[in-house]
């Protein structure tokens, strides 16, 4: 008996022994610090709680241009977040445009997509997208103008994270203006509806080519653009008929000068062929901001020269920003990877980065600021202008108003469509509230 209960006690002295060999054997855990973003330190996850490696796709309805530099932007957020795969793919306006009017679109093929921002809210209503208020944190939530934000913001929610803004500008040929004028009865700019009529009127006299306006025929926007400068009201105001007083004369006296004199209007492309005749006949052309300045640094000096851009339309309550947004789609399953992303590419960096490379002007305040690198003070506008004024008519059906719009123009210019066609068609335009 008492040599059995030697051998138990031999045992678990061997058992101990072999316990602690192996303890003082194993290495040493090793603690990782991770820093906040205020500079404190947080503990690590732990495994079970760490999102395993995200697989995002990013569709971008986006030009050749701009659908290069989100891929530049990209493969730099690749370097600093190698967890995070990102697959681009770009969809082309024109064909984003038709699947909208159809109905065939839906955000469930991508994590995010680029979009114009007068179709984030109609995305937002039809349930197609998660709200994106997650990426606006520290100085981003007063960061982006109001003009932005109320596009994208709906229902308590923002659904939008802002890229860029590029609203329309007029710019002039000096030296057609100069000839057409004289000494005692010049033409000044910015035209007022009658100065407009003159000019169209001495132009058809001179009996030449040149045009009185150009304008982009497939941008609604550009139509508004120049009906806002030269009636003088918001740019939003034909799209919101209760904020517009008095204005639906003036918006038909618009369309009936374009609709009298629309053999001088040219709606063709703004390319740079168009651009190096209109710096030597042309007299008026509406176009985007980023469009105006690119053809001005691609023109010969002296054919530059010729050529004045006009910002003063900014100077109104409200002008279209023309923008777009990143937007995430609600069937996504890797929200918080794709909020980093969306964050990512619209840093103040790439922001600077694609002013400088496509002209399309940030979003955030501060860059227009005295320390910041865009020259155009647009951090100075006072809260009743743009682009610190919110839109009045950013409703879900915006971008269906524009795209309305965009037909009734189009028949006016080839003569399909008149304008008492046009107010039959749409009266609300035209009521005198």
């Amino acid at each position: 008996m008492k040599s059995r209960k030697s051998s138990v006690v031999l045992v678990l002295l061997a058992i101990a022994v072999l316990l602690l060999s192996l303890w003082d054997s194993a290495p040493a855990p090793t603690t990782e610090s991770i820093l906040t973003s205020e500079g404190g330190e947080a503990s690590p996850p732990a495994a079970d709680e760490q999102e395993p490696n995200a697989e995002l796709k990013v569709t971008a309805v986006a030009s050749s241009s701009d659908f290069a530099a989100l891929s530049r932007q990209n493969e730099s957020f690749r370097l600093r977040y190698p967890d995070i795969r990102v697959e681009l793919a770009r969809m082309d306006p024109a064909e984003a445009d038709l699947l909208w009017e159809r109905e065939l679109w839906s955000a469930e093929d991508s994590d995010l997509w680029l979009v114009p921002n007068e179709r984030v809210k109609a995305l937002a209503v039809a349930g197609e997208l998660m709200p994106a208020d997650g990426v606006f944190v520290g100085e981003a939530i007063s960061e982006p103008f109001d003009v932005l934000l109320s596009q994208v913001r709906w229902n308590g929610y923002i659904w939008g994270v802002p890229r860029d803004m590029d609203p329309h500008v007029i710019v002039w040929n000096r030296e057609t203006l100069r000839e057409l004028g004289n000494d005692a009865d010049p033409l000044s700019v910015p035209l007022s509806l009658a100065e407009w009529r003159e000019l169209a009127l001495k132009l058809a006299e001179t009996g030449g080519d040149a045009d009185w306006l150009a304008i982009d025929d497939t941008d609604p926007l550009a139509l508004l653009a120049w009906v806002g400068s030269a009636a003088r009201l918001r740019e939003d105001a034909v799209l919101d008929g209760t904020s517009w007083t008095g204005s639906g004369e003036a918006f038909e006296q618009a369309l009936s000068l374009l609709a009298e004199f629309r053999e001088g209007v040219r709606t063709g492309p703004q390319n740079a062929a168009f651009w190096r005749t209109f710096a030597e006949e042309g007299v008026a052309a509406v176009a985007r901001h980023s469009e105006a300045l690119l053809a001005l640094d691609a023109l010969p000096e002296a054919a530059s020269d010729r050529l004045h851009l006009d910002r003063s339309s900014w100077e109104r309550a409200f002008v279209w920003p023309g923008g777009q947004s990143f937007v995430l789609s609600a069937k996504s399953q890797h929200e918080e990877a794709a909020q980093l992303w969306a964050a990512e590419m619209t840093s103040k960096d790439n922001q600077l980065q694609n002013y400088r490379d496509s002209r399309k002007l940030p979003v955030y305040r501060s860059l227009f600021s005295a320390a910041g690198s865009v020259p155009i003070p647009l951090h100075e506008a006072g809260t009743g202008a743009f682009p610190n004024m919110p839109a009045l008519a950013s409703g879900p059906n915006a971008a269906e108003r524009l795209s309305e719009l965009g037909a009734a123009w189009n028949g006016l210019m080839d003569g399909s469509v008149t304008v008492e066609d046009w107010k039959r068609l749409d009266p609300g335009l035209f009521a005198d509230f």
